[in-house]
C-alpha cells in the first residue's frame, strides 16, 4: 500500500511548487510525487503523467491531491476519475478537505460530485437542444454537407438516365459509386412521393 502524489497547473503560467510542498508535508516522498505540466483545461485521460501515475496504482494505494480541481477539468472528468480509482481499489485523498474516498465524509463527496455531474450534464444537453434549434430558426444546415453540389446531383442523375455507367459519373464527380447509387435511390423515392428531383 502506496501513498502517490499528484500536483497539476491549472494555466501556463502557474507553478506546482506550492502544491509539490504540501504534498511532501503530508508524508508524499519525492519519487512518489508526479507533476503535470499540462493546463486544466486538458482531460484527465489526455494527460501524460496522470497517465503514467494511473498504471503505478495497484489495490490498495493512496492517491492524494492538494485540492479537488487538480484531479479533473470539471466535475464529470472528476468524477468519473474518482470512481475509476475506487473500483481499482485505490482511495483519494484531498488535503484541502481532510477528507478521503474511503470515509464517510469522501461517499459524501463522491455523492455531491455525481449530483453536479449529472446537473452538468443536463446542462450541456439543454444547451446543445438549444443551440440546434436556433441554427435551424436561423436556416443554417444541419448533419454532414453533401459529396455534390445540387447543380452537380442533378447533372449525375440524367447521365445515369441517359446510359452513363455508375463508375464513370462517380468518379467525374470524385466520389464513392456508392454515393451515386444513394443519390438514385433519394432520387426515385422522391419522385415516388410526387416530389421533383
Amino acid at each position: 500500500m502506496t501513498t502517490y502524489g499528484y500536483a497539476r497547473v491549472s494555466t501556463d503560467g502557474q507553478t506546482t511548487d506550492p502544491q509539490v510542498l504540501e504534498l511532501r508535508k503530508a508524508g508524499i516522498v519525492p519519487e512518489n510525487c508526479f507533476v503535470e505540466t499540462v493546463s486544466g483545461s486538458v482531460s484527465a485521460a489526455r494527460r501524460p503523467v496522470l497517465q503514467k501515475l494511473l498504471e503505478h496504482l495497484c489495490n490498495g494505494d493512496t492517491l492524494t491531491v492538494v485540492k479537488l480541481d487538480r484531479l479533473g477539468r470539471d466535475t464529470i472528468d472528476t468524477l468519473t476519475l474518482i470512481q475509476d480509482l475506487k473500483a481499482k481499489g485505490v482511495g483519494v485523498r484531498i488535503l484541502a478537505l481532510g477528507a478521503d474516498t474511503g470515509g464517510a465524509a469522501g461517499n459524501l463527496i463522491i455523492g455531491v460530485l455525481a449530483s453536479v455531474a449529472s446537473w452538468e450534464r443536463d446542462i450541456i444537453r439543454e444547451r446543445t437542444i438549444s443551440g440546434l434549434h436556433a441554427a435551424r430558426v436561423s436556416g443554417t444546415l444541419l448533419g454532414r454537407r453533401h459529396a455534390m453540389s445540387p447543380a452537380g446531383r442533378q447533372e449525375a442523375v440524367r447521365a445515369i438516365n441517359g446510359g452513363e455507367a455508375v463508375r464513370s459519373v462517380a468518379r467525374r464527380y470524385g466520389v464513392a459509386p456508392r454515393t451515386i447509387y444513394r443519390l438514385l435511390e433519394a432520387t426515385t423515392e422522391r419522385m415516388e412521393n410526387g416530389k421533383a428531383a
